[in-house]
């Protein structure tokens, strides 16, 4: 085995430094001011533990079950024992650690973040201890019609109780794939995961990413999405926020070249205490671009939601098309929502806009549906079910749309 010198390892023992410098977040931090702060400063990280604890039994219903390749992390490190890495023509699928030790330097920009890409400690903290999880490398004219499957599980320890996990996903010039993230745990025990996921998209390539965030009730998941997108690129985000005390899906898009798209749709679905966090920046650095954020939010019980989006012009990315939305339903008057749009426009010739919605679920039509004999419970039902499938039925593949409606508990069977 040929040993690279690894630009890498500079960057993350920097971050390890930084660490101490940056500090955690407080309600101050706009993007954290509805975080579970003294719960996150309880968090404890450490370097990926070695794989062979294997994955419970209880987990096999909260994965999807799809054919071809996939990776599962375990901890923050690969189990190859329940992984498929066998490659398709034109899909090079590895294990981050492998890719470290080999060819470092075709991840280093997943590391080499500088000073202004550590955004905040927990990417710092990725950055340090992150070295193992997935690594997709999509060749150049190459089209796949099988998703490719990241599951990633956290089983708390007491020694160390929250995991870190990066994921380098790079599609080749032309290309298109799919690719499915799905966070789940074990146990009752206080934990987390923290993972995050770097997305290189070449000159008129597509990407298809499905996030399925549904960790105890009891962790905490923190997760970043770090996209740039070339000239003719179009990434799809559908994510679903379901699962963790305090569940975070961060989104940060970079359209860097002409005539790129980026559409963003998500749904969160709270009950009990549950915080869920959305966190989106789109930003138009490029002439010609177009972006879409169709985020919708369902709250019961105690449960709160946050959805902070921006939309950033730069100067020089003239003619952008920009849309944003975020749509909300509160089934109990003790449930919260916390939305706030913003938009910062310096180019000219641009369409933007963005909207927000609250609301209950509409007596007029509860009425309608029990005067035909349909019993309240299930009136309800159908309104809630109809909300939230207009974000399911945006997912492309059926296997994934069928676990998230069993997950959500109305089958339509």
């Amino acid at each position: 085995m040929t040993i690279h010198p690894d630009p890498s390892s500079e960057a993350r023992l920097g971050a390890l430094d930084r660490i101490g410098e940056i500090g955690y977040p407080t309600k101050r931090d706009e993007a954290w001011r509805h975080a579970p702060h003294r719960a996150l400063g309880e968090l404890t990280f450490g370097p990926p533990v070695a794989p062979g604890i294997g994955v419970p039994a209880e987990l096999d219903n909260q994965i999807p079950v799809l054919e071809g390749p996939r990776v599962v992390v375990v901890n923050g490190s690969v189990d190859a024992s329940l992984s498929n890495l066998a490659g398709l023509d034109g899909l090079r699928l590895s294990s981050l650690a492998e890719v470290l030790a080999e060819r470092p330097e075709q991840v280093a920009a997943h590391f080499e973040q500088g000073d202004s890409g550590i955004a905040d400690v927990f990417v710092a903290l990725n950055v340090a201890y992150g070295a193992d999880g997935a690594v997709v490398q999509v060749a150049d004219g190459v089209v796949l019609d099988v998703p490719i499957h990241i599951v990633d599980v956290g089983l708390p320890a007491a020694a160390q109780n929250a995991t870190c996990t990066g994921v380098l996903i790079d599609i080749g010039v032309g290309s298109s794939a799919t690719v499915i993230e799905t966070r789940v745990g074990a146990g009752s025990e206080f934990g987390g995961s923290n993972i995050r996921t770097t997305i290189a998209l070449a000159d008129d390539s597509t990407l298809e990413h499905v996030l399925l965030q549904d960790v105890p009730s009891v962790q905490v998941h923190l997760s970043r999405v770090d996209v740039t997108q070339r000239a003719g690129s179009v990434f799809k985000a559908r994510s679903f926020n379901l699962g963790a005390a305090y569940g975070r899906i961060a989104y940060n898009v970079q359209l860097a070249g002409t005539g790129a798209h980026a559409d963003l749709s998500g749904l969160f679905f709270g009950f009990g205490d549950q915080t869920l966090d959305q966190q989106v920046n789109v930003v138009h650095a490029a002439a010609g671009c177009t972006s879409r954020q169709t985020y919708r939010g369902v709250l019961d019980e105690e449960s709160t939601g946050v959805f902070n989006g921006g939309i950033d012009v730069r100067p020089g990315a003239d003619g952008t098309d920009a849309v944003q939305s975020n749509d909300n339903l509160l089934l109990s008057d003790r449930a919260a929502i916390n939305t706030q749009p913003r938009l910062e426009i310096l180019a000219d010739e641009v369409a933007c806009k963005h909207g927000a919605t609250v609301g209950q679920l509409d007596e007029t039509a509860l009425y309608y549906l029990r005067s035909r004999g349909i019993a309240a419970d299930e009136a309800r039902r159908l309104l809630i079910n109809g909300f939230a499938d207009q974000a399911v039925d945006d997912v492309g593949i059926e296997t994934v749309r069928a676990w998230i409606i069993h997950r959500l508990g109305h089958d339509h069977a």
